[in-house]
């Protein structure tokens, strides 16, 4: 049996003293046989440890007899953990864009935060997801991709994070469906339609179009992968050959981004086989991806990067219907 805060009203240090005050505990454990072992309790100004004995009564109430207890130094004592909403702006954390194999976690904190969540099928979760981001360190805008999701699929997911003088922040656990498979549209971008990258600006640290931050990630069908240009900026570009000519309804546009603001793509230009230019189209934020009608037939689509922050830009994910 595990108890989070729990308040001991009345303890009997030995045999001849009793503290009227409240003591607060985390993490305390009752045995089988109710040995009481709290490994952490701050009284006043101090944090102490402690193993009690259940001693029995006819009030009702329960009490415990000291048997044993100390101080523990500074480096020993654990840091507090808070509601995450002590620290949330605006909405709670809630998860959004979601499909049969990914969803996307999104909040804003009123400090910077180094964030992740956990989900899983179960309350013991199982996975964890961050920001994608390559400088990592805190940030206020939250955004992080939970991916290789089964359809049809319940999953439970927390929030948890910490601030820059080492609070620790978490949620109360929440739940979510993913969507069926046939529910999707069918994206003409995706490498898995037989899509594929034949031209690219630069991919960050010069490697491959397959590799990390390589050009592909932007037509991989996951948001939790990104293409980076190396520090490209406003030159940057990519283009992407369809397995065959289609019609194009909508594009599908997600600008990534750095925590120390660069990298986003402000507006871009769309080439349609290699003659008409579409735009400049704008995107409002970096947040997630955003809709732009085409209406055009297309064998070959080309962004270029219009307006930028300058730096690494590059796209999450780009999608054509």
């Amino acid at each position: 049996m595990t108890f989070k805060h729990f308040t001991i009203h009345t303890i009997l240090l030995g045999s001849c003293l009793s503290l009227a005050s409240p003591i607060f505990a985390e993490s305390a454990s009752l045995s089988n046989e109710l040995a009481l072992h709290i490994p952490v309790i701050k009284y006043q100004d101090q944090y102490l440890w402690a193993d009690l004995d259940y001693m029995s009564n006819s009030d009702g109430d329960v009490y415990f007899k000291l048997r044993h207890y100390g101080s523990l130094t500074v480096e020993l004592t654990p840091p507090s953990v808070n509601a995450l909403s002590q620290v949330t702006e605006g909405e709670p954390p809630r998860v959004v864009d979601i499909s049969s194999a990914a969803a996307r976690l999104t909040f804003t904190s009123s400090v910077p935060l180094a964030c992740s969540v956990v989900f899983g099928k179960t309350m013991g979760f199982g996975s964890v997801a961050t920001d994608s981001n390559m400088n990592g360190g805190a940030i206020i805008e939250h955004n992080p991709i939970l991916t290789n999701l089964d359809a049809d699929s319940e999953y439970y997911y927390r929030v948890q994070g910490s601030d820059a003088q080492g609070n620790l922040y978490w949620g109360p656990t929440s739940s979510f469906m993913t969507s069926s498979v046939g529910s999707q549209r069918s994206n003409f971008l995706a490498l898995s339609n037989g899509a594929s990258i034949t031209a690219v600006s630069s991919n960050f640290g010069g490697g491959a179009d397959n590799q990390s931050w390589g050009a592909n990630s932007a037509i991989d069908s996951s948001a939790g992968t990104a293409w980076s240009s190396a520090g490209d900026g406003d030159a940057a570009f990519i283009q992407v050959g369809l397995a065959e000519t289609k019609h194009i309804d909508t594009l599908r546009v997600w600008s990534r981004s750095m925590s120390d603001g660069s990298a986003k793509i402000l507006s871009f230009t769309v080439t349609i086989d290699d003659s008409e230019v579409l735009g400049p189209f704008r995107l409002p934020d970096t947040q997630k991806a955003y809709d732009f009608d085409i209406n055009r037939m297309a064998s070959s689509i080309r962004l270029d990067v219009n307006e930028s922050t300058g730096g690494n830009t590059g796209f999450v994910e780009l999608e054509a219907f």
